[in-house]
């Protein structure tokens, strides 16, 4: 344990715990692997010639410490490959360390003494090792010895990137509206589904939640949003990490996990979050809808099944995918008071938040889910009044082509639509009343269709699947939406790898981003 120099011969190292320079380190204990370092592109020589130490912490008689515990870098930086990538996927060789073949010796600069050590930006690129020692009081002799050695820091993601505001060319005057809020929402990708088998574009270490969670939550923050509504959002880390990252931005939340068991352990399964700022909104009524729970009602009380009947089990089966959905009527901080312009201000609006079953071979689940939350909204809100603005946000797995568009946006389905007629060759239950029965009476528009003039081409942008699935949905009666952001471009999502998620756009779908304002005209809810 003397000597600060580093012996072995490092091998090509898995990323398995990529370090962020601002969110401290981790020890690697991965083997060694056959890939190089961010799977492509060679790794540079060194940047940076420190010396290395010639002698490390000493143990040699009675008069020593109990202990030691010394901080060490690697005296060789390589190529930041990280969050600039640069070099990444621009079919570099697939060097050794050293460059060129060459097997480098690891050689170490001791950096620090103290208990503990916070990477900064000259540790990008490096590996850092940590050694603790303790000795005999008696003796001096040295009793145990630990070496801990690290991946290469990485430096933090790049920023995230400007999101363009559209104004909406057709809302007219907003002097006579009410109160304006921006709204957004973005399926953040839960850690259960961010694997390498998903998403095998993306290095290991861009998909660990850590990395990804600052990148996620600096994104939402920067906006400056309202209200928040996030899909796939693990049950322990709500706990652990959104909510309080949410609280400290001036946010105040719910959370309702999907109804299944957790994957696993404890918490590892994922459902809807849905935040509003304190001093924009205060929390009325909040309401959990699961869709388990309105199969069941359907088929004992609407249908007469006997659940446990074959009937009823194919029919329940069919329908029982453990999806959730959100519901919050919020009251704006500070009212609006009557004026010329707005003699009836609107005070309130409700928010319902959603993730529909994603299996693309189950259209008919999707509507079922949909029709069944435009019933239950429905029935809230016409029992607070006529005039509560309603807007319905989240991932519906499901593009503009389906039924479930065609039912939200004008109010029912055509009897010829695929989605309705659909023949179930593995002998599953027909879930669907007869079509012209498939309504709801809500005037609801699409807030990115309304200011863009169409849906974007994509909100989930994957190697395999590139669409629009996630929607903002308002009701146009009283909300107008005043703006909305475009999706990036192509080249924009690609600039750092060749789909979602990436170093720098840390989820497979992209945010939706919308200004709105309350248009008041009748009488207010109760």
């Amino acid at each position: 344990g003397n000597s600060a120099a580093g012996g072995g011969t490092p091998h090509k190292r898995s990323m398995s715990s990529g370090l962020s320079s601002d969110a401290g380190s981790a020890s690697n204990t991965a083997d060694d692997d056959a890939r190089s370092v961010g799977s492509t592109g060679s790794i540079g020589s060194a940047n940076d010639a420190r010396s290395t130490a010639s002698s490390g912490p000493g143990g040699n008689g009675p008069g020593t410490p109990r202990g030691f515990i010394v901080g060490f870098q690697t005296s060789q930086s390589f190529n930041d490959f990280g969050a600039n990538a640069a070099g990444v996927g621009d079919g570099g060789q697939q060097g050794e360390y050293g460059g060129g073949g060459q097997q480098a010796q690891e050689e170490w600069v001791e950096i620090s003494r103290d208990q503990i050590y916070i990477p900064t930006t000259d540790d990008v690129g490096r590996k850092l090792k940590l050694e603790a020692g303790a000795y005999s009081n008696e003796t001096g002799e040295l009793l145990m010895h630990r070496a801990v050695k690290t991946d290469l820091v990485l430096s933090r993601a790049p920023d995230p990137i400007k999101r363009s505001i559209v104004p909406n060319k057709s809302a007219g005057s907003t002097s006579s509206g009410g109160a304006r809020f921006r709204v957004v929402t973005y399926n953040i990708l839960a850690e259960i589904y961010a694997t390498k088998q998903q998403y095998p574009y993306c290095d290991l270490w861009a998909l660990g939640w850590d990395y990804r969670f600052q990148n996620l939550i600096r994104e939402v923050v920067d906006i400056g949003a309202d209200v928040v509504c996030m899909q796939e959002v693990q049950a322990d880390h709500y706990e652990t990490h959104v909510y309080q990252a949410m609280s400290e931005a001036g946010f105040e939340g719910v959370y309702k996990q999907k109804t299944r068991m957790s994957m696993g352990m404890s918490g590892k399964v994922d459902g809807c979050a849905l935040f509003w700022r304190r001093t924009k909104f205060h929390l009325v009524e909040s309401y959990s809808i699961e869709f388990n729970e309105l199969a069941q009602r359907a088929a004992t009380q609407m249908l007469g099944m006997n659940a446990r009947s074959e009937e009823g089990a194919a029919y329940l089966n069919r329908l029982s995918k453990d999806n959730v959905a959100q519901l919050v009527v919020l009251e704006l901080a500070q009212p609006s008071l009557s004026s010329r312009g707005n003699r009836d201000p609107i005070n309130q609006v409700c928010i319902a938040n959603t993730h529909l079953y994603s299996n693309k071979d189950c259209p008919d689940v999707k509507l079922w889910q949909t029709w069944q939350l435009l019933q239950e909204l429905e029935t809230f809100v016409l029992s607070r009044g006529q005039n509560l603005p309603l807007m319905i946000s989240g991932d519906f797995n499901s593009t503009p082509d389906t039924a479930v568009y065609d039912l939200l946006s004008r109010q029912a389905v055509h009897p010829g639509h695929p989605d309705v007629n659909m023949s179930h060759s593995d002998g599953a239950p027909n879930i669907l009343p007869d079509a012209m029965s498939i309504t709801h009476s809500f005037q609801l528009g699409s807030v990115y269709n309304t200011v863009l003039g169409e849906e974007p081409r994509a909100t989930n942008f994957t190697a395999q699947f590139k669409g629009v699935l996630d929607y903002m949905w308002y009701s146009a009666s009283n909300l107008r939406p005043l703006t909305a952001a475009p999706i990036p471009d192509d080249t924009v999502l690609t600039r750092h790898g060749e789909a979602l998620p990436s170093t720098q756009f840390s989820s497979d779908h992209v945010m939706l981003i919308a200004d709105m304002q309350i248009v008041s005209g009748g009488s207010r809810p109760p």
